[in-house]
């Protein structure tokens, strides 16, 4: 009950900062906040729910997959979802007519039975229940969040606000694992991509502009010029003291540090 009260007020603060941040400019500033244990989609007027997820390895590979979590000591269920299936491998996701995604909790201990999910379908052909992937759920969320402000000069725009993970050897490996997600953001349109980390920890991690670079080559993209990095400016606020003395939770840490990100490479 705490949890939820405080994530009313928490929210209500975001919806404040985000109309303010609109009054002053118009772009939509899609970002992507990314723990080891869950991750936050972002953007002016509001934020995705936390996505939790673990490391399941299955007949698809090793991946990350949706946990539904009900409280901050929960271990989390298995989310599962429909998704077509090509030669052994998961294609897409499938979604319904309004675009929302077929998707429902385990059944049994951590949710590793899948639920009767095929039931909503009519259409039988290469169609599997599977985990679903937290990557795919980002992009889904990403792409909804963009639907709602076409207008927006920077749609195709993307923030990935990491938090700092072990060392700089480590960290650069924990990004890679991150790969199929730009692809997937790519896939979906998404043409620019920046990267920021969300405390003052890049300064152990050595030189910024070495360090921004390295990002850029783990996960398989051309880091752009400082030239191109002004021209996709952000246009970012914070909802000031009021969130720094707040608690952080499960439910409330992706987006309290998303919004008080630092470390973005185009503050450089």
């Amino acid at each position: 009950m705490v949890l939820r009260k405080f994530s009313k007020v928490l929210m209500a603060l975001v919806m404040v900062c985000s109309t303010l941040c609109w009054a002053d400019c118009h772009t939509l500033d899609l970002s992507v906040m990314i723990a080891k244990d869950f991750m936050v989609v972002g953007a002016k007027g509001g934020f995705s729910p936390n996505i939790f997820y673990t490391t399941l390895s299955d007949r698809y590979g090793k991946r990350y997959v949706t946990l539904h979590r009900e409280s901050a000591d929960d271990p989390g269920h298995i989310m599962w979802t429909l998704y077509s299936e090509k030669n052994g491998v998961l294609d897409s996701v499938i979604v319904d007519e309004d675009h929302k995604m077929y998707k429902a909790v385990g059944l049994g201990e951590g949710g590793v039975i899948p639920p009767p999910l095929k039931q909503k379908l009519k259409r039988r052909g290469n169609v599997v229940v599977a985990p679903l992937s937290a990557l795919d759920e980002v992009t889904w969320n990403l792409v909804e969040l963009r639907k709602q402000a076409e207008d927006r000069p920077d749609t195709n725009d993307i923030l990935f606000a990491l938090e700092p993970n072990g060392s700089r050897a480590d960290f650069l490996q924990w990004l890679r694992s991150y790969k199929p997600l730009v692809q997937a953001a790519k896939n979906a349109g998404f043409s620019f991509f920046s990267f920021g980390l969300m405390n003052d920890a890049d300064s152990s991690y050595g030189d910024w502009a070495k360090l921004s670079k390295d990002m850029y080559d783990a996960v398989g993209l051309e880091m752009p010029s400082q030239d191109e990095l002004k021209k996709h400016k952000r246009c970012s606020c914070t909802p000031g003291d009021a969130l720094e003395a707040a608690p952080a939770t499960p439910y409330s840490r992706g987006v309290y540090e998303l919004l008080k990100s630092k470390g973005n490479p185009q503050k450089k």
